[in-house]
């Protein structure tokens, strides 16, 4: 676990023009202006920023882009995968394509977004990943998890990986069988704990966590539910509500048109690509974004492109920080 010191290099996939400029010496600058520079920074912006110079990254060592974290903003889309390497596309949220490399997602597997952190399976391991700061927090590996190629793996976590509280769950289908499988895992647990729910053949399309308990929902209206505090699995269907008034869980499925207005920004084929889904935070209610596509090709390898949709965040950690 740790964080890398390197940021992705990212290199815009539109020419432009510049007009002819007078140059002059990065290192004039005064030195006690750059965190104060770097701190009004986008993530793009900053990124380049850091990619200037030695004293210029350790200027923003505490910067955190904090403009693109704002609510109800549409996420980002990261598409990865495309050709079994570390070059990746970044999508945002006004359409601007950039080319980024980054070599964790090099052979990774998305399980689940939220807040900015990917949880990625690759090569065996599991761990948290901010794609732009490549902070990384490794989590304990499951015994007998099963493969990512042939099971359906739906994740969702309760809050940012640096809390005390952050709890993982994992959901999956196991030999093609009408069983689910839970994995769960609390922050200081050295190993998951496995839960078991017979006869749910329906296929599971969004995750999501609120007050102690992780919901996932399948193609109709019914929901699995998993209490931490109890420790049990229930069955539930969903309910509709039509008043902000009414008592609800504050989550929401992202509509077909705000679905269809997301991939427009991207001019990709998505029906090629298996997207792993996301919970977009919001000021009132969070929406959920499905996943969609998972089918996994002949012979159990994923031979598709990979993406995800995340809300952009820079993350940056204490590398003695211990999951």
């Amino acid at each position: 676990m740790g964080s890398m010191d390197s940021s992705p290099v990212v290199h815009s996939q539109r020419s432009s023009t510049r007009d002819q400029v007078t140059t002059r010496e990065w290192n004039d600058l005064p030195s006690e202006l750059l965190p104060s520079i770097a701190d009004r920074l986008g993530i793009i912006e900053l990124l380049r920023f850091r990619g200037v110079c030695k004293d210029w990254n350790f200027a923003s060592s505490t910067a955190s882009a904090e403009i693109e974290a704002l609510p109800n903003r549409d996420p980002w889309f990261l598409l990865y995968g495309e050709n079994n390497n570390s070059q990746c596309t970044l999508v945002t949220e006004s359409g601007q394509q950039y080319s980024i490399t980054i070599p964790e997602m090099d052979g990774a597997t998305c399980l689940a977004s939220s807040q900015g952190w990917l949880l990625l399976y690759r090569e065996g391991l599991i761990f948290f990943f901010c794609p732009f700061s490549r902070a990384q927090i490794d989590l304990p590996v499951p015994t007998k998890f099963p493969p990512m190629g042939i099971s359906d793996h739906v994740a969702v976590f309760s809050t940012p990986p640096t809390s005390q509280d952050c709890v993982v769950c994992i959901i999956c289908r196991t030999n093609k069988s009408d069983d689910l499988e839970l994995y769960v895992i609390h922050r200081g647990a050295t190993s998951w704990t496995k839960h078991k729910l017979n006869s749910f053949p329906n296929k599971i399309e969004c995750a999501a966590y609120h007050n102690g308990v992780f919901y996932y929902f399948d193609n109709t209206d019914l929901m699995v539910c998993f209490s931490i505090k109890d420790r049990s699995i229930s069955l539930g269907k969903v309910r509709y509500v039509k008043s902000p008034n009414e008592r609800c869980i504050p989550l929401r499925f992202i509509s077909n048109v705000e679905k269809e207005e997301m991939k427009k920004r991207l001019d990709l084929e998505l029906g090629a690509i298996s997207t792993c889904g996301t919970t977009v935070s919001c000021l009132n209610v969070d929406k959920m974004v499905p996943y969609e596509n998972t089918a996994n090709a002949k012979g159990g390898e994923t031979r598709r492109p990979k993406g995800v949709w995340f809300q952009p965040r820079f993350h940056q950690i204490d590398k003695m920080l211990s999951w």
